[in-house]
């Protein structure tokens, strides 16, 4: 489990597992209870980041504009974009990740 504000993160496939070039996470995203601050925007300024929602909905924030998505939805970021996914529904928000990677070492507050 890596240590992520506001999520958990598993990482399934990178350099340090399985010596991939390639880096692939489960990330949890809880509901957010009503007192929570929710998380802010995070950047990857090196690399692309693919998301498969498995499970859940939620919202995508980038470039100053919101997004709905669910279970199937795909979404691609840019490097060095700063981005945002929030959990709106009752239960977990599921997602793939995907880093063309071997290790996703830099993830950032954006500028």
């Amino acid at each position: 489990m890596l240590p992520l504000p506001g999520r958990a993160a598993t990482e399934l496939v990178s350099a340090a597992e399985g010596g991939y070039d390639v880096t692939v996470r489960r990330v949890v995203i809880p509901p957010e209870g009503p007192s929570a601050t929710p998380r802010g925007p995070h950047v990857h300024p090196d690399c692309t980041e693919v998301m498969l929602v498995l499970a859940g909905s939620g919202e995508f924030t980038a470039g100053g504009r919101a997004w709905p998505a669910g279970p199937g939805d795909v979404i691609v970021v840019s490097p060095g974009q700063p981005h945002r996914t929030r959990n709106t529904g009752p239960d977990d928000l599921v997602l793939c990740c995907v880093f063309p990677v071997p290790g996703l070492v830099t993830v950032e507050d954006p500028p």
